[in-house]
């Protein structure tokens, strides 16, 4: 699930890999503590935030409180001390992301999203005292799947002793260069959805335009995420939510077509266009959507197919 560049070494003291397989859960939790919840002034935690695709580095709010000397704050954003935000999801053969309830598994699909977790990447400052203090983050989206409220407090230990940020080195054969931890942040990307509602989408055909003299079209690359619900409301079956993609650029325009025999509901049908970070907004239009139902016929559909670029 990882690239080979990403070694998890130290996150918190002791912490290792348990910080985000613990927390995991497939509708996006949020985890109450790091852990392990100790670290030293200077050192590098993460901590689960939440289940939101939209949270970036860039505006997530995140607070280092303190009350050991009188009450002291420090405003993680505006220090510069921020890492990386980015998603995990869980293993594609989890038993938990096939079997848990109806309800763990359809969650986060309500926020217009895929199961995921938000990991929160933050190096401490070099003066907060010795002992407890709490870490305050507000990833302020609209789309975070862990179903509680904003801001979230998650309890720390600072212990003494001077600490360092961590580079997350890894080894290869020129050496062990430190990890590129925004390189596990998104993309830009174009989304499209084709609304909340309940109509059932037998086939697609979707036309794209972006800014060729901007964008190299050898560069785009499109994701279509998987769904995998059983039961509930529409009583489905892990087969009734299947899709075939198939897509294709000229040069000029993006050609996109998705055939879902069965018929799939319009909350599960979603792609992402997606193109090269440092790349100008390529000016991603949706020309044209044709949808049918599973016997062919055209249909129109409540929330017609929507594009949404996100830099």
């Amino acid at each position: 699930m990882f690239p080979k560049f990403f070694v998890f070494r130290r996150w918190t003291v002791g912490a290792g890999v348990l910080t985000l397989l613990l927390a995991l859960h497939v509708g996006g939790c949020v985890s109450l503590r790091t852990i392990a919840s100790i670290a030293r002034a200077g050192d590098t935690v993460s901590m689960m935030v939440g289940g939101s695709e939209e949270a970036r580095k860039e505006t997530i709010d995140v607070t280092l409180v303190s009350e050991v000397n009188g009450h002291q704050e420090w405003d993680l954003q505006a220090l510069g001390l921020v890492r990386s935000v980015f998603c995990v999801r869980a293993d594609g053969r989890a038993a938990g992301l096939h079997y848990s309830s109806y309800l763990d598994q359809s969650f986060s699909w309500t926020y217009r999203h895929e199961p995921l977790q938000t990991v929160l990447v933050v190096d401490l400052p070099t003066d907060v005292p010795v002992g407890p203090a709490q870490v305050v983050v507000d990833i302020n989206t609209t789309d975070d799947s862990a179903g509680i409220g904003h801001p979230v407090t998650l309890n720390l230990e600072i212990i003494a002793g001077n600490g360092s940020p961590d580079d997350f080195a890894r080894q290869d054969f020129s050496g062990t260069p430190a990890a590129e931890l925004q390189r596990l942040e998104p993309a830009p990307y174009a989304k499209i959805t084709f609304g909340d509602g309940i109509q059932v989408i037998g086939a697609a055909s979707l036309v794209i335009d972006f800014d060729e003299s901007v964008l190299d079209p050898g560069s785009i690359n499109v994701y279509v995420p998987q769904a995998v619900v059983r039961g509930g409301f529409y009583n489905y079956t892990y087969s009734d939510l299947q899709r075939m993609l198939y897509w294709h650029q000229d040069g000029q325009q993006l050609y996109l077509d998705v055939v879902a025999p069965q018929g799939i509901p319009q909350p599960y049908l979603m792609a992402y266009v997606m193109h090269p970070p440092g790349v100008s907004n390529p000016g991603f239009t949706l020309v044209s959507a044709t949808l049918y139902d599973v016997n062919g016929g055209e249909i129109f559909i409540s929330g017609q197919p929507s594009l949404t670029y996100s830099p």
